[in-house]
């Protein structure tokens, strides 16, 4: 089994998270296309309380690449590589999608 893709999801973390906290001051679009699950517990169609909107939005900023690399990793075991990053890559495309639907329907 190879577990490169789990130790890459742990390993891009806090370079993500560092990255998270720049995008921030550019405005919540870009923040939206890093982090789309840890931004999705904090929309208020959601309906979770602020308080656990905010400790899911902040556990889910240290676990979304990881988790990504366990995906990639239980993916690869039946798929090839290739197959493996474009449902991980589908799967974060659909939080982005997910998002921006929840946001144009608040408007």
């Amino acid at each position: 089994m190879a577990w490169w893709p789990l130790i890459l999801g742990v390993v891009i973390t806090p370079f993500a998270v560092r990255a998270a906290g720049i995008l921030a001051l550019t405005g919540p679009a870009a923040l939206r296309m890093l982090y789309p699950f840890a931004l999705l517990p904090a929309e208020h169609a959601v309906g979770l309380r602020e308080s656990l909107a905010d400790s899911a939005s902040q556990a889910m900023m240290y676990l979304q690449f990881p988790l990504y690399g366990l995906l990639l990793m239980l993916v690869m075991r039946w798929k090839r590589t290739g197959i493996a990053l474009l449902v991980v890559a589908g799967l974060h495309l659909a939080g982005v999608a997910s998002l921006w639907l929840l946001a144009s329907l608040a408007k």
